[in-house]
């Protein structure tokens, strides 16, 4: 178990422990969540031995072996590959066999009762080599890093020729398959895309050590922690029960600890006033020192510490525009002329459709937005912008596109000088900025404030065709969720890289996956592109007698299959997925009015007591019936486009 007990820790002024005490059990899968900044690095660098308490305890247990991965990774020099690297995760794994080696050259010289003890010394050590896995940590290792997105060709490259993400990536492996008694994960999906998280989310089910995460990802909180520890104001929470359950107790307990809190101020109001009104009475000097003593013996109930919310995000309605938003016919795009990104790609995004690009990292996503985008040409093929339509881009390096000296009015301002200053006030109070905040200089905000101001500097000329890499990057829980809420009610088109599940799972209609075989697009959410995949996978399976290898270099030069088709067939292909979306639109229509007439049936029987119910209940079967018919037309539809 981890003990945390009356424990302080401040930097400069500001307290960011004050008196915390606290446990987490062993075998224990804790969440640690609050604002940005509030302390729950701290928390880990107090268990990890980076940062020392000014007061209190932590203790741990004799001999834990941790697993620590930092949210930064630390430079240092590497000369190892990156197979190499990420095996040597157990230091005891290099020691034991020297050791054993040392043993084994010295039995010839032993006595018989030394070379006895020898002997049984050597099996122990070859026992825990064996318990630490030493024998299959390569396969391990090889396994981490296919399921982290690394290509076999790359596992011999130097670690040092990578990019920091793909260090961390390689470092979070090397952590993971060290099997540590504790591990400690610091936003570890910082790096990752979608196709890694889900690998993680199914590896981290499987520890059996206590493990502690300080997240953003909703998904990974939600599906693998038990207990919830919430760092805020100073204080730490423990709350017994997951993601979900804290959401809930965290309104219940703020809530009894604010009644609380008022009935306290109004029993001081009280007993303050009669000292002020009696205090020069002697005859009331007895029952006034009784006031004061009665003062100064109550326990003060402080204001619960909020967490810090994200100001909502309100989009502008978009501009109209034709139902066709953007076509891409054939594309295709290499810098070389040699490799492809991709190639002979087809396919298009409609007025109002919700699209994220999923697949890993390397694969092409950023490639292809911004192309959509029309920041980078295609090598080959076609990219058809629809009548009328207005983008707005916004890039993964958004926050370095915005001068740090200037105010965020100027950022706004500069986008479209014609704007009156109403204008550019009222649109930057919409997004959170208000009296002399709009004075700020961009170098002074948050991460949640950049991406409003981002955001705001896109809308000060509305587009109808949003573009958005990884927007959730710089947000914590509640800014996510706010960006989300704003997304989902946002009327124009949307297509987005992310790299959070429930982001995706909760914003995205439609999917464009990008993997080795190409870029398909799915008709259908993040869950629907899953059960596909899934399908996919098993079909290819069956059809080689057993799993394929490992995902091919990302250098190979053979080019995907076209999803898309040339000339008349590209017409009648056209001609088809229109007349599809009809269907789909026409059974959408019908399922909803069937979803209505069934919420007013219920709402009926609920309310009026001289109801019908035997009618009602007999509509409310044909209903079922008529929705689960639909729902399989909608499949075959959906199919079928």
């Amino acid at each position: 178990m981890i003990d945390f007990i009356q424990v302080s820790k401040q930097f400069g002024t500001q307290d960011v422990l004050k008196t915390v005490t606290f446990r987490i059990n062993a075998g224990e899968r804790a969440g640690i969540v609050g604002p940005n900044g509030a302390g729950k690095s701290t928390v880990f660098g107090l268990i990890g031995g980076d940062v020392e308490a000014d007061k209190g305890d932590v203790v741990l247990p004799k001999h834990t072996r941790i697993g620590y991965l930092h949210q930064q990774l630390n430079p240092h020099a590497v000369s190892q590959n990156l197979l190499e690297y990420t095996e040597d995760s157990i230091p005891e794994l290099k020691t034991i066999p020297v050791k054993i080696h040392e043993l084994e050259a010295n039995l010839a010289v032993m006595d018989p009762a030394e070379k006895e003890r020898a002997l049984r010394q050597i099996g122990e050590l070859q026992h825990q080599f064996e318990h630490l896995g030493g024998y299959e940590m390569k396969s391990r290792a090889e396994a981490a890093l296919c399921g982290l997105g690394f290509h076999t060709a790359e596992f011999e490259k130097p670690f040092a020729s990578f990019s920091g993400g793909w260090q961390m990536r390689a470092e979070l492996a090397r952590t993971l398959i060290a099997n540590p008694d504790l591990l400690m994960l610091d936003e570890p999906s910082n790096y990752l895309d979608l196709p890694a998280v889900e690998w993680l989310q199914k590896f981290l089910r499987g520890y059996e050590g206590t493990m502690l995460l300080i997240s953003h990802d909703r998904y990974l909180l939600r599906s693998l922690t038990t207990v919830t520890l919430e760092i805020a104001g100073g204080n730490a929470t423990r709350y017994q029960g997951g993601y979900d359950y804290y959401l809930k107790e965290r309104v219940a307990r703020q809530e009894h600890q604010l009644a609380a809190k008022r009935n306290q101020d109004r029993e001081r109001e009280q007993i303050e006033s009669f000292v002020r009104r009696f205090r020069a009475k002697a005859t009331k000097a007895t029952q006034v020192q009784s006031r004061i003593k009665q003062l100064e013996k109550m326990e003060v109930i402080e204001a619960p510490a909020t967490v810090i919310n994200l100001s909502k995000i309100r989009l502008a309605d978009p501009p109209h525009s034709g139902h066709e938003i953007i076509r891409v016919e054939n594309g295709g795009l290499t810098y070389d002329k040699q490799r492809w990104i991709f190639k002979n790609l087809s396919f298009n995004i409609n007025r109002g459709e919700k699209v994220a690009l999923v697949g890993y990292n390397g694969m092409g996503k950023t490639t292809l937005l911004r192309t959509l985008a029309g920041a980078l040409p295609l090598s080959e093929g076609k990219r058809v912008l629809g009548h009328k339509v207005v983008i707005g881009y916004q890039s993964q390096d958004f926050a370095e596109t915005m001068p740090p000296e200037k105010s965020v009015y100027h950022i706004v301002k500069e986008q479209n000088p014609a704007a009156s200053e109403a204008d550019v006030r009222s649109l930057l109070g919409g997004f959170g900025f208000s009296g002399d905040s709009i004075d700020k200089k961009c170098d002074v905000l948050s991460g949640g404030e950049k991406i409003r101001l981002a955001f705001a500097r896109l809308f000060i000329n509305p587009p109808n065709f949003l573009l958005l890499d990884e927007p959730t990057t710089h947000l914590d829980v509640n800014g996510r969720e706010a960006l989300e809420d704003a997304l989902k009610k946002y009327k124009g088109a949307l297509c987005v890289v992310s790299h959070d599940v429930t982001f995706v799972r909760n914003i995205a209609e439609q999917i464009i996956g990008i993997d080795d075989s190409g870029v398909t697009k799915f008709p259908g959410g993040y869950d629907y592109y899953l059960e596909k995949l899934e399908t996919r996978n098993l079909k290819s399976e069956n059809s080689s007698g057993g799993r394929g290898s490992v995902r091919a270099d990302r250098g190979q030069e053979s080019a995907p299959p076209a999803i898309g088709a040339k000339g008349k067939d590209a017409r009648k292909a056209r001609a088809a997925q229109r007349d599809a979306e009809k269907i789909l639109t026409k059974i959408e229509n019908k399922i909803e009015k069937l979803t209505a007439e069934q919420t007013a049936l219920t709402d009926e029987m609920v309310t009026n007591s001289n109801a019908d119910f035997a009618a009602i209940n007999t509509r409310l079967s044909e209903i079922q019936t008529e929705i689960s018919a639909l729902e399989a037309e909608w499949e075959a539809a959906a199919e079928s486009l």
